[in-house]
């Protein structure tokens, strides 16, 4: 009887070390996300978590409009996006980064997007309480568990027959260890034990990785029934709100029958606490979680809807927060003013005081497109003055505004776009190409896009074009390019070097520029837009700020003042 009074206070032991080791994880978790709230996050993803995160949204993309790779590359979103992360899952990161890559088209769901964010940021009691509990959820590491989904549905049963024999043996050489004979018992016992492990790891990793994911249909499951508690809090929540949540508690009525068992099964966020150990010998010795893998995969069958559900419902509700605490972190922000397109292609376009929101201090800056100026917009200046600056804030405000209805700026107001840019291209010498073609195919995809009447027009952004080839061929055939798409339904924002350009296009596009002053501590940028083609330049007098010969300022200088008035180079 003694071994079972030990073998009972060993039991008790793991439960109180795994309860405590459970609540410090809690009040750690319950600090952390109160930290986070309102702040710029500093996430940095390897590309394999990326590659999973990304899995969601390159499943359910098909034939929607996305923001392809080079865009977002431009605009360098993924920085963007960990900056905005405060996501306690695994499902929240997927879908924040698919709401982000996905810009909406419909007004009234952005419009309900923005009131859903803003009730979550007011109300921060429930905020709280909903973050505790979609904690449940937790990080699945190595894989995404929307890649998944249809594979649950497809898994078949594998061969039980030697686990149920193994187990008959071990329990009845443990009955043999009590009344018989203990000595021999065990080791009986232990043998059979070691031959269970064996077998266990043979079959183990051809279905490890749909433990994980039935571990995380459980984990939904129950965070569903735990989001119960806040239900009546909703009561004067925006209809999407409580929408998301009552559908998860729909959801998981359904797959109650899914889980039964679900603990014999490793969960899918492993803490290392003393009870998951000790229950990792367990199904070691017995493979209860093989057994139980069987009889849950029939009741899995038919049930994608559901489980979808939970995950987009979830996803959601973390969107919100996360986007919630975006704004609050900027000093300042608006809800964009959307409307469908003019049947002419003649929407007015508004933007005031945007900044960039990666850039610490940002320069506020203003434009306005008038209804019916039908010009483009084509923006001089020297190195460094805030053109490409400029550009990337506008081309981000406008996908920020379709997708989580938040522009940085003072006011944002546009006709629905899609977006498209060509700014931060790289050679592709892997491929045998060259920054001039990787240029040219950037910009033709561009140009098919909004050769394609979709009814959505394009906004398109490009910066320094065809800079990869020569000045004489470059001006001729880049004005060619943006005087076409001038013509195309696009609204197309460019910045160049090339003056020529802005006496070339100055029918087609409007002229705006950056200044700088020299001083004698050096040059000085106000990084605020100006009408009109730029006058100045700087690259020279940089060269004599930074003290290089003098005979070669001159000669610098004397070779720029013959061409510009002449034409030719002496």
């Amino acid at each position: 009887m003694g071994i079972w009074i030990i073998f009972a206070v060993i039991i008790a032991g793991i439960a109180v070390a795994s309860a405590a080791s459970k609540g410090n994880r809690n009040r750690i978790e319950e600090e952390k996300t109160k930290d986070n709230w309102g702040k710029f996050q500093e996430n940095e993803y390897t590309s394999e978590e990326l590659e999973n995160i990304s899995s969601y949204y390159k499943l359910i993309r098909e034939d929607s409009f996305f923001v392809d790779d080079i865009t977002w590359n431009d605009l360098d979103m993924d920085r963007l996006y960990g900056m905005m992360d405060i996501s306690r899952s695994s499902i929240g990161r997927e879908y924040l980064y698919k709401t982000l890559r996905m810009p909406e088209f419909d007004l009234q769901k952005i419009k309900e997007f923005d009131d859903s964010a803003e009730w979550i940021d007011l109300n921060d009691k429930t905020r709280y309480a909903a973050q505790s509990k979609l904690e449940r959820l937790g990080f699945v590491k190595n894989f995404s568990f929307a890649d998944h989904i249809d594979a649950v549905q497809n898994l078949k049963p594998i061969g039980s027959g030697i686990s149920i024999l193994l187990d008959v043996l071990l329990a009845a050489a443990i009955l043999f260890m009590i009344f018989v004979n203990a000595p021999a018992g065990i080791i009986i016992a232990v043998g059979i034990a070691l031959v269970s492990t064996a077998v266990y790891f043979k079959k183990k990793p051809a279905i490890e990785p749909y433990f994980f994911s039935m571990s995380q249909v459980s984990r939904m499951v129950r965070t569903a029934w735990d989001l119960k508690d806040i239900k009546g809090d909703l009561k004067n929540a925006p209809h999407s709100l409580r929408k998301a949540v009552s559908d998860t508690e729909r959801y998981s009525e359904s797959l109650r029958g899914c889980i039964k068992g679900d603990w014999l099964i490793a969960d899918s966020r492993s803490t290392g606490s003393p009870g998951e150990v000790f229950m990792n010998y367990i199904r070691m010795f017995t493979h209860v979680d093989i057994l139980h893998y069987n009889r849950a995969i029939p009741r899995m069958h038919g049930k994608k809807k559901e489980i979808t559900g939970l995950y987009e419902s979830f996803g959601f509700l973390e969107t919100l927060i996360c986007v919630a605490s975006f704004r609050d972190a900027l000093k300042f922000y608006s809800f964009p003013e959307l409307y469908d397109t003019d049947p002419e292609n003649e929407s007015s376009f508004e933007l005031t005081d945007v900044i960039h929101p990666m850039i610490e201090d940002a320069v506020p800056n203003s434009i306005r497109i008038e209804k019916g100026d039908g010009k483009d917009i084509l923006i001089t200046g020297s190195n460094a003055s805030g053109k490409s600056t400029f550009l990337k804030s506008v081309a981000l405000n406008a996908i920020l505004s379709q997708s989580i209805a938040t522009s940085t700026s003072r006011s944002y107001k546009a006709p629905l776009y899609r977006i498209y840019s060509s700014m931060s291209l790289k050679d592709d010498l892997a491929a045998g190409g060259s920054y001039y073609m990787v240029e040219i195919q950037s910009l033709k995809r561009i140009i098919d896009a909004a050769a394609d009447d979709t009814g959505v027009p394009v906004i398109c952004f490009v910066d320094e074009v065809l800079r990869g080839t020569n000045t004489v061929e470059r001006i001729a055939a880049s004005s060619a390019i943006l005087e076409n798409m001038s013509r195309m339904k696009a609204l197309t924002f460019a910045a160049t070097h090339d003056i020529e350009l802005t006496y070339l296009l100055d029918k087609d596009y409007a002229n705006y520029h950056f200044r700088e002053e020299m001083t004698d501590s050096g040059v000085e940028f106000s990084y605020k837009i100006l009408e009109g083609p730029a006058t100045t330049r700087n690259a020279i007098a940089l060269l004599d700020n930074l003290g290089y010969d003098k005979e070669i300022i001159e000669k610098a200088k004397a070779r720029a003042e013959s061409f510009m008035k002449t034409g030719i180079w002496r």
